[in-house]
């Protein structure tokens, strides 16, 4: 999966990311991609929401959980 900032993805199954279950179907923007040594970590905008909420998770947490919906304009 090619993970650029600004594409919307959707959680395809729910995932106990960031000590709290996100829902089938919740959809996030990608707003940062932090490298690290090891894997990279991306920041994710919860859409949808009452407020603008964030997680920062794993590349891989989101490629095994996450589907894109739409390319950044």
């Amino acid at each position: 999966m090619d993970i650029k900032v600004g594409q919307v993805l959707e959680f395809i199954v729910p995932a106990q990311l960031e000590e709290r279950t996100i829902a089938k179907g919740t959809r996030v923007r990608i707003g940062h991609i932090m490298a690290e040594i090891g894997e990279p970590k991306l920041t994710l905008v919860l859409l949808g929401g009452d407020k603008a909420e964030t997680i920062v998770v794993t590349r891989h947490d989101v490629t095994l959980n996450c589907r894109i919906v739409s390319e950044p304009a």
